[in-house]
């Protein structure tokens, strides 16, 4: 099941279409919130919601993609104990990510308003920590689909409590409450979901706290690099926040509601992809290659998509969306949609040492992004605002990017595992399609733009499909780096 290509495909296609609900609804409330709530207020609720998304350095820690070889396995009464192993520690590392998010607040004398709704919307890391636990639990049966139902309808339900909230309690911690009852409401649906018996994904009964070593252990190169690839991710909105203002906070958030668009559909595409990888390596060098490079296509061109779609139109798209006050924040949400193109590519890397098993070879990479991102924040928050924000990330990720390659090209025993050509091609086309489309937004009506600029970027995706099923070039074995 788990190396079944229709099944992938099919598990994908479900997940993508739970993500373009899940934005649409997210999209639409964080409107009618930065709409409803103060400059300020919108600046502590974008913050908190930044400091839990940091939390994924706890509650993460790249567990999901280590145990993900142990649970495709045969042995019915291993995945199970794994399974239930798997939970309980998720459970524990949510705990530890809610204290630590009220603690950083409170030590740091954070203003009380601030205070409150962290220790509020912190609930949200408590609860999506597990649900997450049972999601990999679907993926490595391709069965997603309760899972892409179960989180569309807790975002419809978030979506109707802010509504409400607007209408009868427009106040920041009622606001932060809303994605709570959405965590909730997904976890149940997916805990029935994993308790039916012809889930064949049941847990075991009891836990075996011993496997927490192994899972550790196995995940501690990944945990690193992940937590600091999360960290180098938020970091900015932490030091905008100590060295700006919140007002400065809110309108760099803007930006973030488009990329994070971007993250979502990357992040829902890598897991069936992950999936996959793991079934090939290592007996299937030509499969893992193939799926590599077509994955790689696949999150290039989507990010081409969303930049060129994006660019010319980010002054008239955010005045649309957010309104008059938020246009000012058009340039640090270009740069934003730009670094999120950049990460699709740095979360497939590191998918792909995580399924060959040559996750070590990432923290250091990581590291490297992260001082160089604290650093640039350092220098350029001061002199420009959220603007320099933006520019750090952006350098930031595309060094990480093209680094991360390198060392993928030099530890896998597989060349060519990036399509190089028909990438160099898209990056000209894009930056073509978005320098004319500046030009000419002024004169010709800004969806016109974006929609033209989208269809020209779709004129290379016939070359892009041939070149992901290119023969492997002579001698693709080679020895890795020691």
């Amino acid at each position: 099941m788990a190396s079944d290509t229709g099944a992938a495909t099919r598990a994908t296609m479900a997940m993508l279409a739970s993500r373009v609900v899940i934005a649409a609804l997210g999209w639409v409330g964080s409107v009618i919130i930065a709409r409803t709530l103060s400059p300020e207020g919108w600046g502590h609720y974008s913050f908190v919601f930044a400091l839990l998304g940091l939390m994924a350095i706890f509650t993460d820690l790249g567990v999901g993609r280590a145990v993900l070889a142990r649970l495709i396995s045969d042995d019915k009464d291993d995945v199970a104990l794994t399974a239930s192993a798997f939970i309980a520690l998720r459970v524990v590392l949510g705990l530890v990510g809610y204290i630590v998010s009220v603690a950083y607040v409170v030590i740091l004398q954070y203003p009380g308003e601030v205070i409150r709704a962290t220790a509020v919307a912190g609930l949200v890391v408590v609860v999506a920590t597990p649900g997450h636990a049972l999601t990999v639990l679907f993926q490595s049966r391709h069965r997603l689909v309760l899972t892409a139902v179960a989180e569309s309808l807790g975002q419809a339900i978030q979506l109707a409590v802010t509504i409400a909230a607007v209408l009868m309690a427009p106040y920041l911690l009622i606001f932060v409450l809303a994605p709570v009852l959405n965590e909730l409401i997904a976890l149940t649906m997916k805990a029935v979901g994993i308790a039916r018996a012809s889930s064949g994904l049941r847990p075991a009964r009891r836990i075996e706290f011993d496997r927490w070593r192994s899972m550790l252990r196995d995940a501690a190169p990944l945990a690193i690099g992940f937590a600091l690839t999360v960290a180098l991710l938020k970091i900015d909105v932490l030091m905008l926040s100590l060295l700006d203002t919140f007002d400065a906070v809110g309108m760099y958030s803007i930006g973030y509601k488009f990329s994070d668009i971007i993250d979502t559909f990357a992040l829902a595409a890598a897991g069936p992809v992950s999936t996959l990888l793991v079934a090939a390596w290592p007996d299937q060098h030509d499969v893992f290659r193939r799926r590599t490079r077509s994955a790689a296509l696949l999150f290039a061109l989507a990010g081409a998509l969303a930049v060129a779609a994006f660019w010319p139109s980010a002054e008239q798209i955010i005045e649309l969306l957010y309104g008059e006050r938020f246009v000012p924040a058009a340039a640090a949400s270009r740069l934003l949609v730009v670094g999120a193109a950049l990460m699709s590519l740095i979360v497939l890397g590191i998918y792909l040492l995580a399924a060959a098993g040559k996750q070590r070879h990432y923290p250091l990479v990581a590291v490297g992004g992260l001082v160089l991102n604290v650093v640039a924040n350092v220098i350029l928050i001061p002199r420009m605002s959220y603007d320099g924000a933006a520019i750090a990330t952006v350098v930031t990720l595309a060094a990480v990017a093209v680094v991360l390659w390198v060392v993928v090209a030099r530890v896998m025993p597989i060349r060519a595992l990036l399509p190089l050509g028909p990438m160099t091609v898209l990056v000209i086309a894009t930056v073509v399609v978005c320098v004319v489309g500046t030009q000419i937004v002024g004169v010709v009506p800004w969806p016109v733009v974006s929609a033209a600029a989208v269809l020209a970027i779709l004129g290379p995706a016939v070359v892009f499909r041939k070149a992901a099923g290119a023969p492997p070039p002579r001698h693709s074995r080679r020895r890795p780096m020691r």
